[in-house]
């Protein structure tokens, strides 16, 4: 295993904003912003986007998982099995890095699909330290994840997150292209292809999809007919500055900032810089975050794990206060939990701490003025007898929750108490434990693979063979969580697997970090995604600190480097000057409960799943120029994945296709039944009038429209005579 600090100094001025901004786009199980702004600027930045990849023939048998056929080795599949090999041990590069263009791959198992029923959820190797009972923690990170007061003004972790784990929101949606490399065209809000005007409070309309249109939807040499670098995503708070805890309020001491978020002057909610994925299943995926940038590594207190080398809580022990680093494996959704409660675009007034938070809810009632069912699978026996709130405080959940060490000292920490001062290790843990449970795993397709034939329709099945063959969406959404970027990480990282290499469409040959793919979305330079670097300076990209590592240099993430299962040119170790492609990269996400989630990739740029399928089926978004596409940045000329080509679906074959993804709903998920019940929750949406009149508050706020989403008991919404969760559409 390597080990190592990059000395690289933190970013500064405005490349260090921009950074910033980039380090606080959206991503899965929340989207967080962490850092300030440069003057006159807001927030901007892209829905579940995949990659596709090589893929042969295969069916799913009657009773397990599928298997390809004759498709060979997949361009990004898992590689077979060899031993790992460390970084500089003293092999020659290769003359030519990274291929010779004769090497063939090695031998590797097919992707497959499977039933999710019995995949373990993974867990921390090192959990116990810091808990004391499971059920009291999860009972803790439910009430934090649902309640508003925990928010700046109003907002939760669920204000993104109350619709299937998504979001389903339709006004003030939109956020400007603030991650664009061009620095004229940050956050330059534009009109909509439905010939609206766009920007904030725009209330979206569905002939505003595609976002990227060609004049023949199937043709990707047809005539472009619009685009936007402008984002379809979560509106979060107003942005303001963080002056104090108002005593026993839940509203905060906060003084309003200019925005570009305005209409005529007066403020509304920002939107975040990238389409919000789901929490749901998010527990299985080996980084969070749609570049990542949620460590596997939990070092409790930020997202970036080992990469903050002064990230520590404290504790008590033998009696004496000690400062104590934190590193929880499997842990990468309480590295994602603790970015957007202090994100100036999500939850935060800029400025504020977890300590703050701290001070805040330990003097409130739990999801005060919010109803709990009394049949809540979690906190319905908490219920405070009003049916308001909860009986418990957050200090009697944490002291039921946590190991005493980090809670129960008289001493002071920079000026705080002990149980403040942990907030995040508290906030972060307690999140992931409760997201935990929210594993959805009773899909009629799950049905089919445990070996029920009936599961699924004629045309379901037959969708299914186009996802395992034709379609080649099996390369990158296969194993049981329907994505390359989950559970079987974990192997591969201690396999030495995290990195590949893989022959590209222009027959060259490029490293890459496996889970992460340029499909073609939108032009690299609108959003480089895996490509960026962390508020330390560091590349995001495993695949870039591998080529760091080959140079010399030190990396913050520990992991190894396997050049025996590289798929092409297997065995040559990574040489710091050879091609990768990262640069607009963006995590495989999950396709479970993909109906009702949309709309779709990071951008969120499609409405429907027909309009995916059609995107994939006419070989992506991207358009030539210069001897490249626009998926290429710097020195590539390309970075995209070399199975983004046009498919030659038929009408009736996307259709099935889109069936068979619609099979891959869990009633339970639909119907909110445990464990995806919940408490009442309110959320804004969108503001009076329209994009192009608002009304003041009298405090230079926009006026708010306000959304109830009633509180759901166990036995879910059909209990209340409430309809199930419908796709997104906005007519």
């Amino acid at each position: 295993m390597v080990r190592a600090r990059s000395e690289d100094p933190r970013t500064g001025g405005f490349g260090a904003w921009v950074v910033s901004v980039l380090m606080g786009l959206s991503s899965t199980a929340g989207c967080s912003y962490q850092g300030s702004e440069p003057p006159g600027a807001g927030g901007a930045g892209p829905g579940p986007s995949s990659s596709l990849g090589d893929g042969g023939s295969s069916s799913l048998g009657g009773g397990g998982a599928s298997s390809l056929g004759d498709g060979g080795a997949s361009a990004s599949g898992d590689g077979g099995a060899s031993s790992p090999v460390t970084p500089g041990n003293g092999e020659p590069p290769p003359s030519d890095p990274p291929d010779d263009g004769e090497t063939p791959a090695p031998a590797a198992p097919p992707p497959s699909l499977g039933s999710l029923r019995g995949v373990p959820v993974p867990e921390p190797s090192d959990l116990s330290r810091y808990v004391k009972s499971r059920e009291k923690a999860v009972a803790l990170g439910k009430a934090l994840f649902w309640d508003m007061q925990a928010g700046s003004d109003g907002v939760a972790c669920a204000t993104c997150h109350f619709h299937a784990g998504a979001d389903h929101r339709k006004r003030n949606q939109l956020s400007p292209g603030l991650a664009n490399q061009d620095p004229e065209r940050r956050g330059r809000f534009e009109a909509m292809r439905s010939g609206g005007r766009g920007g904030p409070n725009y209330a979206l309309r569905a002939d505003d999809w595609p976002l990227f249109r060609r004049a023949a939807p199937g043709e990707s040499a047809s005539n472009i007919l619009g685009q936007t670098d402008d984002v379809v995503s979560s509106q979060g708070v107003f942005h303001a500055r963080f002056n104090a805890i108002v005593p026993g309020s839940e509203k905060e001491d906060c003084t309003l900032l200019p925005d570009i978020f305005q209409v005529d002057g007066v403020n509304v909610r920002r939107a975040e810089p990238r389409q919000t994925p789901t929490v749901i299943n998010a527990v299985f995926n080996y980084r969070n975050f749609w570049d990542g940038r949620a460590n596997h590594h939990f070092n409790g207190v930020n997202p970036f794990g080992p990469r903050d080398p002064d990230a520590a809580v404290h504790a008590v022990r033998d009696g004496v206060l000690v400062r104590e680093t934190v590193d929880l494996d499997n842990a990468s959704l309480a590295s994602q939990a603790v970015g957007p409660a202090l994100s100036p675009f999500e939850m935060s007034c800029e400025g504020r701490t977890f300590a703050d938070i701290a001070a805040k809810l330990l003097q409130l009632t739990p999801l005060a003025g919010q109803g709990v069912d009394p049949t809540d699978s979690v906190l319905g026996a908490l219920r405070h007898p009003s049916g308001q709130g909860l009986a418990s405080s957050y200090r009697e959940l944490i002291e039921g929750a946590f190991e005493d060490a980090y809670w129960s000292a008289d001493q002071r920490v920079d000026g705080r108490p002990l149980v403040e001062a942990n907030f995040s290790l508290f906030w972060g843990i307690a999140i992931q434990l409760y997201e935990a449970t929210l594993v959805s795993d009773d899909t009629r397709f799950d049905r089919f693979a445990e070996g029920d034939t009936a599961a699924l329709s004629d045309e379901e099945r037959a969708g299914l063979a186009l996802f395992e063959g034709k379609a080649k969406c099996i390369n990158c959404h296969h194993g049981p969580e329907f994505t390359s970027a989950a559970t079987r990480m974990e192997a591969a990282a201690q396999e030495g697997r995290l990195i590949k290499r893989m022959r590209m469409g222009d027959g060259g040959a490029a490293a890459y970090d496996r889970g992460f793919y340029n499909i073609g979305v939108r032009p690299t330079e609108e959003d480089i995604g895996l490509g960026g670097l962390d508020p330390f300076g560091h590349p995001l990209s495993y695949t870039r600190q591998g080529k760091l590592l080959a140079a010399g240099e030190g990396v913050p993430d520990p992991f190894r480097i396997d050049p025996a299962s590289f798929e092409v040119n297997p065995g040559a170790p990574l040489d710091p000057g050879e091609r990768d492609v990262v640069d607009g990269a963006f995590k495989v996400p999950t396709l479970r409960n993909v109906a009702l989630t949309g709309p779709y990739f990071h951008n969120g740029g499609a409405l429907t799943l027909a309009q995916v399928v059609e995107f994939y089926n006419r070989g992506g978004g991207r358009s030539a120029r210069e001897s490249g596409d626009t998926t290429g940045f710097g020195p590539n000329l390309t970075n995209l994945d070399p199975n983004i080509g046009p498919l030659g679906l038929t009408d009736d074959e996307k259709k099935a296709l889109v069936s068979f993804l619609e099979a891959l709903t869990d009633e339970r998920v639909r119907f909110e039944m445990a464990p995806f019940d919940h408490p009442q929750l309110f959320v804004v949406d969108g503001h009076f009038w329209n994009e192009w009149t608002v009304v003041d508050d009298g405090t230079g706020r926009a006026l708010e429209k306000i959304k109830e989403i009633p509180a759901v008991g166990a036995a879910g919404r059909g209990a209340k005579d409430l309809p199930g969760l419908a796709p997104f559409n906005p007519l």
